[in-house]
């Protein structure tokens, strides 16, 4: 051990007049320690709960759409062909009608897409209707409640928009309830509606083409090198990631992310300045050995050393203590779900958690960038004492 650790050890964890200097010294550690941890685990449940919103709405939508073409045959088969899709889907979309039990009415969006694809390229939680020979419309859990529908029962669609009869009247379609999907994210469960494409044709009789083509990619594949292979490919096309559609949303959980960190880092800075005035009290305690060291040799970047390790054995421990109790926390819950949620609220059954190494390396980064602060300012403190004056220091 070198010189100026094995002197900061006697100063701070033993030898005479250590005990004040010792409580002050444990107090700084359990609240680094306590900010350690509340900074790790109110990542991980944020990091939690939007990795599970994410796979909501990306297995809602899907993981690239194009708009803007002219040709969708080509792009499509063209994307079909690029390594790492899985799957496409054309689809054609308008704000419609829903009429229900005793004409109870709710505007959507009408989605039309190939009924045969929705449950393998869709993660809709959807719950199925035994054979009709009517066509089938599958709702949101919400839009079924609001008009009172169960699986099976007949439902009117119709789009304002498209006028289809001589007197100028938009063409209506009986249809039954062939599913009734529960996404529980960004109310989408009362916005949007799937019609097969056949219904679509004949309610949007106003479009001459699909509106987009939903693009699903196999699990960990690169999304934004999909993306940009694509637009490469076609310069005119519009290519949005999952993201792109909703920028907001993730724009404003990346917002919350940075406010968490924010507030309680404050819990490090309140230990930190603890720290502070307990580097000052073992400088105030030790003055006289510290006076002794500068006149046997030992330069002021020493004593400076000195002050500097006692300062960063309070922050190792406290820090790498929360390091650890965070982390085991989080194994915790994760292994044995011993926070429970409410599911139909929630969409989840228990508290979710997810730490990732960029998250650890900035908390830690936040941390021992304040001891530095600290340590730095409580050691330039201990050197405003001149080499005589301490000696005759009387305690």
């Amino acid at each position: 051990m070198i010189f100026s650790a094995k002197i900061a050890k006697r100063f701070m964890l033993g030898g005479k007049g250590a005990g004040p200097s010792r409580l002050t010294g444990w107090i700084s550690i359990v609240g680094m320690t306590i900010g350690c941890v509340a900074m790790i685990l109110s990542v991980s449940i944020l990091n939690g709960f939007e990795l599970r919103v994410i796979n909501k709405i990306v297995g809602f939508e899907s993981d690239l759409r194009i708009s803007n073409v002219t040709d969708w045959k080509k792009v499509e088969n063209y994307i079909l062909n690029l390594e790492g899709v899985e799957n496409v889907m054309t689809f054609q979309q308008r704000k419609g009608l829903l009429i229900g039990r005793n004409n109870n009415q709710r505007m959507v969006l009408l989605k039309s897409i190939d009924p045969t694809l929705i449950s393998q390229f869709y993660d809709l939680n959807m719950e199925v209707s035994e054979p009709s020979d009517l066509p089938k419309v599958y709702l949101g859990e919400m839009t079924a409640r609001r008009l009172n529908l169960n699986l099976g029962d007949g439902i009117r669609l119709m789009s304002p928009i498209d006028q289809g009869s001589s007197w100028g009247l938009p063409i209506q379609t009986q249809c039954v309830v062939g599913g009734v999907f529960s996404i529980q994210v960004l109310d989408l469960d009362d916005k949007i509606a799937f019609i097969p494409k056949d219904i679509g044709k004949k309610l949007f009789i106003r479009k001459n083409g699909p509106d987009g083509l939903d693009v699903r990619l196999i699990d960990n594949v690169d999304v934004e090198l999909i993306s940009k292979t694509i637009q490469k490919e076609f310069p005119l096309a519009i290519v949005k990631t999952w993201a792109d559609l909703h920028s907001e949303l993730f724009n404003a959980m990346q917002f919350e992310r940075i406010g968490a960190l924010f507030v309680l880092s404050l819990i490090i800075l309140v230990a930190c300045f603890n720290l502070v005035t307990t580097l000052v009290l073992v400088s105030a305690q030790k003055i006289r050995q510290i006076g002794i060291l500068q006149v046997m040799g030992c330069s002021k970047n020493v004593i400076k050393s000195i002050i500097m390790n006692q300062g960063m054995m309070i922050g190792l421990i406290g820090i790498l203590s929360g390091l650890i109790i965070g982390l085991f926390l989080i194994w915790v819950q994760n292994t044995f779900g011993v926070v429970r949620l409410p599911q139909d609220i929630y969409f989840t059954p228990f508290l979710p958690m997810d730490i990732f190494v960029l998250d650890l390396i900035i908390i830690l980064s936040i941390s021992f960038g304040m001891v530095i602060l600290s340590i730095y300012i409580a050691a330039n403190r201990a050197l405003m004492v001149s080499p005589l004056e301490a000696i005759y220091t009387e305690k």
